[in-house]
């Protein structure tokens, strides 16, 4: 069974499965915008990763072996929407990222 992609950005995700989110905004839709994630921890950009243009709706979808990458810690995330010179931040939060229940440390 299929999990269920939620509407908005997560506030905890695990490392090492993958990670999905739908994101609408009608001032941005996704078919004239583009919408990037930052994780930032101890100040510093750690990842960005991208989504895909579902009509007006974005599409968030990190591989496994991408999110296994991600270290265990809290981080801020910050999403960010960009038109030709035009940018603006649409999403600013925590994420906290999950050990890898894979991992020999988990």
């Amino acid at each position: 069974m299929a999990a269920e992609i939620q509407d908005y950005e997560p506030e905890k995700l695990t490392a090492g499965v993958t990670w999905k989110w739908s994101k609408s905004l009608s001032d941005y839709p996704a078919s004239d915008w583009s919408l990037n994630y930052y994780l930032r921890r101890n100040g510093a950009t750690e990842t960005s990763f991208g989504s895909t243009a579902d009509g007006d709706t974005f599409q968030v979808n990190i591989a496994a072996g991408v999110t296994a990458l991600f270290t265990p810690d809290v981080y801020d995330i910050f999403g960010i929407v960009t038109e030709g010179s035009e940018k603006f931040v649409v999403y600013d939060g925590i994420l906290k990222v999950l050990t890898n229940p894979a991992s020999s440390s988990a």
